[in-house]
């Protein structure tokens, strides 16, 4: 049962942070601080990582959960989309030059 637990706990976890993320995308985008989304698109790929070790992990052995991997496939491919938005919006422009 701990097993279940866990592969749903570290979904919900993934799609909560996915969420907080964009919000915090929107407001610093908003705000005109561009710079902070480069630590949101680090985030999501370490994020990104444990999805994809829990997904390989529960492939492997399965543990008796049953797995929806097309969901785990679609928050991947949402945090990579995410990630690159982020880090091409993340960029500062350069100051003038005097």
């Amino acid at each position: 049962m701990l097993p279940v637990f866990i592969y749903w706990g570290i979904i919900l976890a993934c799609i909560a942070w996915f969420a907080l993320s964009i919000f915090f995308s929107v407001f610093y985008l908003s705000r005109k601080e561009n710079g902070n989304l480069w630590a949101f698109a680090f985030f999501n790929v370490l994020a990104a990582i444990v999805l994809a070790i829990m997904l390989v992990v529960y492939r492997t052995w399965g543990w008796d959960v049953t797995q929806y991997s097309s969901l785990i496939y679609l928050i991947l491919a949402g945090y990579g989309v995410l990630t690159v938005v982020q880090a091409v919006l993340g960029r500062e422009p350069k100051p003038a030059a005097a």
